[in-house]
């Protein structure tokens, strides 16, 4: 259902039982409240949906965790509001929303389930888009967007599983408002921990009633901020806004592939990155350390610089968002591993595309990424960008650059160990035997992240998912449909594969396009209708 469709659509009645609680302030974002997400993890083996929902159930009885059964609510002033029930009714009222499908098959059986990425995958030809499998990661009634809870009673998590008999897929469908990506991680810990009879780790939740974070930003001078005079603002805000509206109307299409890239490659570039910093560092002085994620991130900046071709003196914006946990310790008293809500902030990387496509420079791009991560992540810096950020138009984060940036955004999530999440205690049964897989039982092998959006473009953006068992790492590329020829070609050359199949990589790339592409009138009319709304979104940020 579509904002359009929601129109003199009535409120569910507050229940005089429920304790309402204002959303904390960084939870009550629009753009936060235009990402709804599918969660997937791709467990090899057979788990019991009985236990994982027993588990839940009963974690929702432990201290204030049964508060993630709040409903979402918007009020008369446009916040969205926590409607806490003061007790669950499992027909009537639950505390979540929990769905089961049993197929009696094996995995690689189901027309879907066989095209599901694996470990160790060939990459010669791209993986579907994570969107092509909503159908077995969802049930029908799962939520994708903010009208789907605030016009009924529906609980903030929706989880389903579906069973194979070599195979299960674990899905958690919920909006951003809800928690961001180290947080979402908080909740599986947690479940987990009652899952394995560990009720006595379960942390204490942090209350949606306290914000740790409501002083970030306030009576702080917003020149404190150290890109202070190249923030994109007023006539330049405008030129960006109209460029970037361009963009969409001109390249209407985009996809997101799923990307494996094998740990080998990425330590190979890391080796060569750090040796080249070793030639160019001073003799006595300290060579600049890299990460893997930090090579893997540089890797993404230029794949995709290269593939969108900007003028060489064309500025190139990376976003990369980053927790502040560590750095606002204090103002988590109930401690941040039961904490449950959005909690980053984000630093900015400024290139010339000219300087991103100069040859042998993954070291410098990558150690440009880091330098600005360490600048950004201060108490200083983050206090002086939330200034900035409470008083921009809707709370959107800032723009650093000018009005001709390319916006890119890149995510890390590997410090949220996904790979490492351990659902082994709900494990009935092998799948593929533990001598053939290098996961251990009951750990994931595949991570499905289904990003629907509303107003919001995502585009040009790269989501880390994390790295896998085999120390290979998977990424989500979301760009413009005429890109994806160039990323593969790139990634078949960083991957070595024979020169032949390189040559063959467009035409693989065409054939994933014409799946995900081909447009019945239905979806014509949504994706236009969608494009109207963007451009409203736009104009009111605009002027």
């Amino acid at each position: 259902m579509g904002l359009l469709s929601t129109f003199g659509r009535p409120r569910p009645v507050t229940v005089p039982t429920d304790r309402v609680v204002h959303l904390r302030y960084w939870d009550d974002l629009h753009y936060l409240r235009s990402l709804c997400h599918d969660f997937t993890f791709r467990f090899d083996d057979v788990l019991d949906a009985s236990k994982l929902e027993a588990a839940l159930d009963r974690l929702m009885e432990i201290g204030d965790w049964g508060q993630l059964g709040a409903r979402l609510r918007l009020n008369d002033n446009g916040k969205l509001e926590y409607h806490i029930p003061a007790e669950y009714d499992k027909s009537t009222r639950p505390a979540f929303g929990f769905t089961t499908a049993e197929y009696g098959i094996s995995i690689n059986e189901h027309p879907l389930g066989a095209r599901l990425p694996t470990t160790g995958q060939d990459q010669s030809v791209l993986s579907p888009s994570c969107a092509e499998f909503a159908p077995l990661v969802r049930h029908e009634d799962s939520p994708r967007e903010l009208a789907d809870w605030i016009y009924s009673d529906r609980p903030q998590l929706h989880v389903h599983v579906a069973v194979f008999e070599d195979a299960t897929l674990l899905t958690v469908s919920y909006l951003h408002t809800l928690f961001d990506a180290v947080a979402r991680t908080n909740f599986f810990k947690a479940w987990i921990a009652v899952l394995e009879g560990r009720e006595e780790e379960v942390p204490p939740f942090v209350p949606f009633d306290q914000d740790p974070l409501c002083q970030l930003g306030k009576e702080v001078a917003r020149e404190n901020y150290t890109h202070f005079g190249r923030l994109v603002a007023g006539l330049s805000l405008v030129l960006f806004g109209l460029r970037y509206l361009f963009e969409l109307l001109w390249f209407r299409k985009e996809e997101e592939h799923p990307i494996r890239v094998p740990g080998h490659c990425v330590e190979r570039m890391r080796e060569t990155a750090q040796q080249e910093l070793a030639a160019a560092t001073p003799e006595g002085a300290e060579v600049p350390f890299l990460s893997e994620p930090d090579v893997v991130s540089a890797w993404w900046v230029k794949t995709m610089v290269t593939a969108l071709n900007p003028a060489p003196s064309r500025t190139v914006m990376v976003m990369s968002p980053f927790n502040v946990w560590g750095l606002f310790k204090e103002s988590f008293p109930a401690g941040a591993k039961g904490f449950i809500g959005n909690a980053f902030f984000n630093s900015y990387t400024v290139h010339k595309a000219g300087e991103v496509l100069e040859d042998n420079n993954l070291a410098h791009l990558a150690c440009k990424n880091r330098q600005a991560l360490v600048e950004h992540r201060t108490k200083e810096q983050v206090q002086a960008m939330t200034a900035i950020q409470r008083q921009s138009f809707m709370q959107f984060p800032p723009l650093v650059g000018d009005s001709n940036l390319l916006f890119m955004t890149h995510t890390n999530q590997h410090k949220a160990r996904y790979f490492e999440t351990d659902f082994s205690a709900a494990v009935v049964a092998t799948g593929v035997p533990l001598t053939e897989r290098p996961h251990a039982l009951g750990r994931p092998s595949y991570i499905n992240d289904i990003e629907h959006c509303r107003l919001y473009p995502t585009r040009n953006v790269c989501r880390v998912i994390g790295k896998d068992a085999a120390g290979d790492w998977w990424l989500l590329f979301k760009t413009r449909s005429e890109a994806w020829p160039s990323i593969h070609r790139q990634l078949a050359t960083l991957l070595g594969i024979d020169q032949a199949e390189a040559r063959d990589v467009p035409n693989a790339v065409d054939q994933v396009a014409i799946t995900h592409n081909g447009s019945s009138p239905a979806k014509m009319y949504s994706e236009a209708r969608g494009m109207l709304l963007q451009i409203r979104l736009l104009w009111r940020l605009l002027v």
